[in-house]
């Protein structure tokens, strides 16, 4: 049992209706497309051509009870105002809300962040409800297309509170981990573009949970995370690098430390990632391994290929294909990382059986594909509405 019994009720997920398929990226980049589909595990991103992200966490927000609620926590990363917090276009212009919100970031994990802000908001102010907004849209600058066709857009929004019906948080005991290590940023004159850090972001992401799962468990002891966890949901920018991750995951906590090439070392050094990933494509052979993820990992990455990375949102995309396989009563573990660099663990517990959203339908009927023509022309209207917007 976790107490406080607190967590989600509802969740409301909006994704735009404009797509495009990652292979025409890649080929209009000069990439292979096997290197996208096939090496990375992605088929489509979702674009903001038509609508903006505050329009989408608006959307979102309408989809769950939200009108006796006077709390908003917010993460996101594509807020280009140093100032002003696009949340309150979102809340107040779009839908004529007048709280103040909570708007912060970390990279990706600033959505479970809030999630968290919200349980103990809750919790704290005798059960009150709160809700807890993850949205995002991501864009690379087409030199580097390599983290170009990892992009994606989504907007989540989840009332927390006692109670819960879908899922109850164990917020009081997360694990967590942070270290200053410039993998990606989006510096002030590059925006919207990150500067991306490929060679060590993988390491990065790698070392950041270990030790926020480290952490957890120093709050957790004598969990048997492998046995008593039903699903494991991890950040995924995409679906390859899940797996990547839950080799490592999984060796370290089926054999613990061996004399091997640390994920520290690479972290250190980046070159030394392809040597490192020697050791984790062996894992990613063994038969035991194989039936762990199939079992307990794969059912997560359902959606996030048609979607992209959706940053904050990414995590809650897995979240919604868990919630509708989960059974009342399984646990899940959760781990999310931004860039930056940092992790948080949290673990949850099913309260009901047959949570459905209306993600597959959106993804499967909200579908009007771009041309590559409009996507690039989308991309120069972001970036002159984010560098050339005037002051007056």
């Amino acid at each position: 049992m976790i107490e406080p019994n607190v967590g989600i009720t509802e969740m409301g997920v909006v994704i735009p209706e404009h797509y495009i398929k990652v292979a025409e990226i890649a080929k209009l980049r000069g990439l292979d497309p096997g290197f996208a589909t096939k090496g990375l595990g992605l088929l489509e991103a979702r674009i903001p051509y038509a609508t903006s992200l505050e329009n989408l966490i608006a959307q979102a927000v309408q989809e769950i009870d939200y009108k006796d609620v006077k709390r908003f926590y917010v993460g996101t990363e594509s807020d280009p105002d140093m100032s002003k917090p696009l949340a309150v276009t979102a809340l107040n212009k779009k839908l004529g809300l007048t709280v103040v919100p909570v708007q912060s970031k970390f990279a990706c994990l600033e959505g479970v962040q809030a999630l968290l802000l919200a349980c103990e908001y809750s919790v704290s102010h005798g059960g009150k409800p709160a809700i807890a907004i993850a949205g995002d849209r991501s864009i690379y600058d087409k030199t580097d297309p390599q983290a170009e066709i990892t992009g994606g857009c989504a907007a989540i929004a989840m009332r927390v509170e006692l109670n819960p019906e879908i899922l109850a948080l164990d917020y009081q005991h997360i694990g967590q981990y942070a270290e200053d290590i410039d993998d990606f940023r989006i510096p002030l004159w590059m925006a919207p573009f990150p500067a991306v850090d490929g060679p060590l972001t993988k390491p990065a992401f790698l070392k950041c949970i270990k030790w926020a799962v480290m952490d957890w468990k120093k709050a957790n002891p004598g969990f048997a995370l492998l046995d008593r966890l039903d699903y494991f949901i991890v950040h995924v920018p995409f679906s390859k690098m899940v797996e990547w991750h839950m080799a490592m995951f999984w060796r370290h906590e089926k054999y613990g430390e061996e004399k091997h090439l640390t994920i520290e070392e690479c972290a250190e050094n980046p070159a030394l990632w392809d040597d490192y990933k020697k050791t984790i494509d062996e894992t990613r052979k063994i038969p035991e391994f194989q039936e762990f993820f199939t079992k307990k990992v794969k059912p997560g990455l359902r959606y996030n290929p048609h979607i992209g990375n959706c940053y904050t949102g990414s995590i809650f995309i897995s979240l919604i294909a868990v919630l509708e396989k989960i059974k009342k009563n399984q646990e899940l573990g959760m781990a999310a990382y931004g860039s930056g660099a940092g992790s948080l663990v949290v673990m949850g517990r099913a309260m009901k059986s047959g949570f459905q959203s209306n993600l597959k339908e959106q993804i499967d009927q909200k579908r009007e594909e771009l041309t590559l023509e409009q996507y690039e022309e989308w991309r120069e209207r972001t970036l002159k509405e984010i560098r050339a917007t005037p002051i007056f």
